[in-house]
């Protein structure tokens, strides 16, 4: 294997492993997921098209930030479990390849719903914590110097529903 890729010539050598046993429909499917990922991998590491030797870089610790990344922005659980097992097609491939010796995606496991619902409800009830702290922490901060008690409301209700939008 070179030691670079181009994103759309890896693309195309999965497009034609998928073909060989699948549903244009699922291979759609696989394919979107499987951008999705490599997206996400170019952004987290402020690379452009020419990919490093992926296949090296792709393990358990990189999947799971992965599957992180995906709960953080409240990806449906579905959503998540499919990309998980196009990651996990995507190492078959490289296996197939000779690319890769074992596949590092089944060794993580696909979430549940309960899973889910209580890690996003943990993850919401700490960032409310931290807004409330950080809010707190600001209206101290405009009180000592000694700002007027209507702009204090006003800034807090701005900084709330700035908050509220990201």
């Amino acid at each position: 294997m070179t030691n670079q890729y181009n994103f759309y010539n890896i693309e195309a050598s999965f497009k034609q492993y998928l073909l060989a046993g699948n549903k244009k429909v699922t291979v759609k499917n696989y394919l979107s997921d499987f951008r999705h990922f490599l997206g996400w991998f170019i952004l987290k590491n402020k690379l452009n098209s020419d990919l490093p030797d992926i296949t090296s870089l792709i393990n358990i610790r990189l999947i799971n930030e992965y599957k992180s990344y995906l709960i953080e922005n409240k990806i449906p659980v579905k959503t998540i479990n499919r990309r998980l097992s196009t990651i996990r097609k995507f190492c078959s491939f490289c296996i197939s390849q000779g690319w890769m010796k074992e596949n590092p995606g089944k060794q993580v496991q696909n979430i549940r719903q309960a899973q889910d619902s209580e890690f996003i409800e943990g993850q919401n009830q700490n960032l409310k914590l931290k807004t409330e702290n950080l809010l707190n922490q600001f209206e101290k901060d405009l009180i000592k110097e000694k700002t007027d008690r209507s702009i204090i409301n006003s800034c807090l209700n701005d900084v709330q529903e700035f908050l509220q939008i990201i």
